[in-house]
This record gives C-alpha cells, structure tokens and sequence, in this order.
C-alpha cells in the first residue's frame, strides 16, 4: 500500500482507505485533527499530498513542484558531488519551487515520506541499516529532526567547500546529495521540525 511510486508522473493517487490505513500505522503519532503532509520525490517533479484531519475533507488532495531528483543531481550537480557554486543554484532552485507551496501545509500536521531517496536520506543521518528494520525493532515509525538533516547538510556544505578533505562515511552519490538538499529546504521553508518515515521498497531505475 505504501510501496513507493512507479514512475515520473507520481501515480496512482493515495485514496481515502490509504490514509485511513496510514493512520492506524501511525498510531499515537497523530491525533484525529491533525492532517497528514506527505513528500514524494519523481524524476522531474516532485508530489505534496494533503489528507486533512478529522472534520476536513476526507479526499487526499495533491500539489506538484517542478523540481525533482534528476534536475538536482543531472542536470545541477552534473552526476557529481556538488560544488559550492553547485549547492547554492540548487538551494534556489528547490526554494523557488517550495516557498509557494508552504501555505498549503495545515497548521497542525504530522510530515511523512515514503520516498526511497529521502529514506536513505534518514538512515544515514540516523544510522540505520533500513526503516523497516528500525520500526520493528522499537514498534514506532523512525522520526528524522531537522536539527539532524541540517548536520548532513553542514558535512556536506564542508565538502562542498573542501572536496579534498575526507569527511567520514558521508555518501558520495550525487543523487543522495540531491535528496538531502531538498528535505533541508522543505524542512526549513515549510517551518515542519521533523519527517516521519515510512517503510518503502528500492529504487525503481530512472528512466530515459
């Protein structure tokens, strides 16, 4: 049910059973009146869905941004590490995109994604072998703060500035770079403290 999407165009739409079951998989996680905010990253675009709370309208409503994962890491980033030069075009460029979008985030929310990008993203700053593994471990959906995206994203900044200086097991994937710039701004423009993550399924292979 929330295996990730299957191609570019970020389909099919979750229905209202789907949100009702990621409800119960949330457990007290969230309350009834809180809506869910949920990020999907595509190839060339990226997906906003909102499922409103309890007295909101019972339809999961979608918001597309034209940004997504090849822009950043292809056609941005060149299919390398980023340059300083490189992270600064593509902050503007995921910015542009994300400000407009922030008024539609309701008040009180809980953030997910099932992106398997922005899950690599969380495993990493959490250090964890996969999200499936950590959810059944503790028997609650791993949480991923700001406060720790933003410390992946200063090592990366780091390197950025300094690509000869060895930073740890930083991912050296330009695509992951991608995935971790976008959340950073997401996070930051849509004023949201944390993400949580949802067990997904692997990469499907680009296309084209």
């Amino acid at each position: 049910m929330f295996a990730p999407f299957a191609d570019d165009a970020l389909e099919p739409q979750l229905t209202v059973a789907d949100m009702a079951a990621l409800r119960e998989l949330l457990g007290d996680a969230i309350q009834p009146h809180q809506a869910i905010a949920m990020l999907d990253l595509g190839e060339h675009r990226s997906r906003l869905l909102i499922s409103e709370g309890e007295g909101g309208h019972p339809q999961p409503v979608s918001h597309h941004m034209d940004v997504g994962i090849d822009l950043l890491a292809t056609r941005t980033f060149k299919q390398q590490m980023p340059t300083e030069a490189q992270l600064e075009h593509g902050i503007m460029l995921v910015e542009d995109a994300a400000m407009p979008m922030a008024r539609l985030i309701p008040p009180s929310n809980v953030f997910v994604t099932r992106d398997p990008y922005l899950l690599e993203v969380g495993q990493q700053a959490l250090g964890v072998r996969d999200v499936a593994t950590a959810w059944k471990a503790s028997g609650r959906l791993p949480m991923l703060s700001r406060e720790a995206v933003e410390g992946q994203f200063d090592m990366l900044a780091r390197q950025a500035a300094h690509p000869h200086l060895p930073l740890g097991d930083l991912p050296q994937s330009p695509r992951w770079a991608a995935a971790l710039l976008f959340l950073r701004e997401i996070l930051h423009h849509w004023q949201l403290g944390a993400v949580r993550l949802l067990p997904g399924g692997p990469h499907q292979a680009p296309k084209g």
